[in-house]
């Protein structure tokens, strides 16, 4: 009798944690939610915990952590996401969207089973994708577009510097030697200067 007693409390607390918990419960429309490939839907919940929250797109009965495509990660917690299927799904009836406490993974609730119309896939399973691809690939062409910019940037500043130090080289040796020039003028008055002496003692001898 004790063993069945235990064997329900045991299946009855898996079924709850499957079930997940009553935070962030769905706004679910009438007659659920009707999802199509590349078409926007727009998602509703009442927000009952704070922090941000991750969404993830699950399909069939048993799902866990593992399980499923992340759709929107770290998002704040503000009731409301626009999810838009891709075509490359699966056919199937048994996907649902889970809600996740980013803060406390035990926090998780369900949408009801849907279906995607429009879908073009044939995978009847999903399996994660891969994320942050188009983060790492921008970064490192902007900043080495920026590095040659400033390369070439100083090439053409110095190489007029350089020049203009080579064109003020030429004038300083000209001035030098213009200052070290005998005057041509000093020297004629050196020369005629003891001719007009000389004429000037023969007129004072005649006039004597």
């Amino acid at each position: 009798m004790r063993s069945a007693i235990y064997l329900a409390i045991g299946a009855f607390a898996a079924f709850a944690a499957a079930q997940g918990s009553t935070e962030n419960a769905f706004l679910n429309p009438p007659g659920g939610y009707q999802f199509a490939a590349g078409k926007p839907t727009e998602l509703s919940w009442t927000p009952s915990t704070d922090g941000t929250v991750t969404l993830k797109l699950q399909k069939g009965e048993n799902t866990t952590p593992q399980d499923g495509i992340v759709i929107a990660a770290g998002i704040p917690n503000d009731g409301s996401y626009a999810y838009t299927p891709s075509a490359s799904l699966g056919p199937g009836t048994d996907y649902n969207i889970q809600i996740i406490d980013d803060e406390n993974p035990d926090n998780f609730n369900f949408t009801p089973k849907f279906s995607v119309s429009g879908t073009t896939g044939t995978a009847r399973e999903l399996t994660p994708s891969a994320t942050g691809s188009e983060t790492t690939t921008a970064s490192p062409t902007s900043s080495g577009a920026t590095t040659t910019g400033t390369n070439d940037s100083t090439r053409t500043t110095s190489t007029p510097s350089s020049t203009s130090d080579e064109s003020s080289s030429p004038s300083s040796t000209p001035t030098g030697d213009a200052t070290n020039a005998p005057d041509p003028n000093s020297e004629a008055m050196s020369l005629t200067r003891p001719g007009f002496m000389l004429s000037a003692v023969l007129a004072l001898m005649v006039f004597l």
